[in-house]
């Protein structure tokens, strides 16, 4: 089934999307490659302020606690960031005591923001580098996808590759963007929103939420350990001084607030910053969605 005909989404057995068709494999290394970490795109920018810098350690805080939550407790071991980007969630680990290792296809964000992982990271393709691996007998504890699975062309090819990759016990934690969250669907019905802004190709091939996100992970074979959302900035969509959709100057401030929010929230304690992610994630809120999952046996 597909929305929006020729050139638009086709929806997947589980509900998420794909966008059809698919670009090509050399267009995507060329986005990736030559713009992506050079340009302002997505949550990516060429610099930060302290505010901004303290939000991402506390979301890597935040993925930390969770990744532990679902390992009993347990800390520290191998872990691969596949898609680490500017090293911000490498860092944190790092410091949490784990042997991190990361892989790219660009070394811009992380020779920019935190060059000195840069000699345990591998950059190119993914699934070439995921095999490589894999064949070598390589097993990590924990392997963590921040924002990747919406950006690849066959996303179940590549959660089919990573059992192999975990040790018994071992985790995998994916985080994706919330799109036609409950949200979104009625900022567009009560008309406060004019077009499906989380619509993004190139960068956006794959559209997931909360409905659908488990049962495809279930499908590849995972079982769900812990779900989380970050903070639901799509409710400022709601009120018209706030709406960074109908009025992009509004944008900056809806981040600046966001930011201060979520600040604030932690300094009850991660345990309880943590809760209210999980809450938010059962309601199907959250601008972004993380589950923590492990491989079924006999999955």
């Amino acid at each position: 089934m597909s929305e929006g005909g020729a050139g638009g989404l086709a929806v997947q057995p589980d509900g998420w999307r794909r966008v059809t068709p698919s670009p090509s494999a050399g267009e995507l290394k060329a986005f990736y490659e030559g713009e992506y970490f050079q340009a302002s795109h997505g949550t990516y920018a060429p610099a930060y302020s302290e505010t901004e810098v303290q939000h991402r350690n506390l979301l890597a805080r935040l993925m930390l606690a969770a990744i532990g939550a679902a390992r009993g407790g347990a800390t520290g071991g191998k872990l691969l960031e596949i898609g680490c980007g500017e090293g911000w969630f490498l860092s944190a680990a790092d410091a949490a005591g784990y042997d991190v290792q990361g892989l790219d296809f660009s070394q811009a964000g992380l020779a920019k923001f935190h060059p000195q992982f840069l000699d345990r990271a591998r950059f190119g393709d993914a699934f070439e580098i995921l095999d490589g691996l894999i064949e070598a007998g390589e097993r990590v504890d924990v392997c963590v996808m921040e924002h990747v699975l919406e950006h690849v062309v066959d996303p179940e090819a590549l959660l089919r590759r990573l059992p192999r990759l975990l040790t018994p016990g071992g985790v995998l934690a994916i985080t994706v963007p919330n799109d036609f969250s409950p949200i979104q669907l009625a900022a567009r019905e009560a008309g406060v929103i004019d077009r499906d802004f989380w619509l993004a190709p190139p960068q956006h091939l794959n559209y997931f939420n909360a409905t659908n996100l488990a049962p495809f992970l279930a499908r590849m074979g995972f079982a769900l350990r812990v779900g989380f959302a970050s903070f639901p900035i799509d409710w400022f969509l709601m009120h018209p001084g706030a709406n960074y959709v109908a009025d992009p100057a509004a944008g900056k401030p809806a981040h600046r607030a966001r930011m201060a929010i979520d600040l604030t929230l932690a300094e009850q304690g991660m345990e309880a910053y943590l809760g209210l992610a999980k809450a938010l994630y059962a309601c199907g809120a959250g601008r972004s969605l993380t589950v923590i999952a492990s491989p079924r046996a006999g999955g």
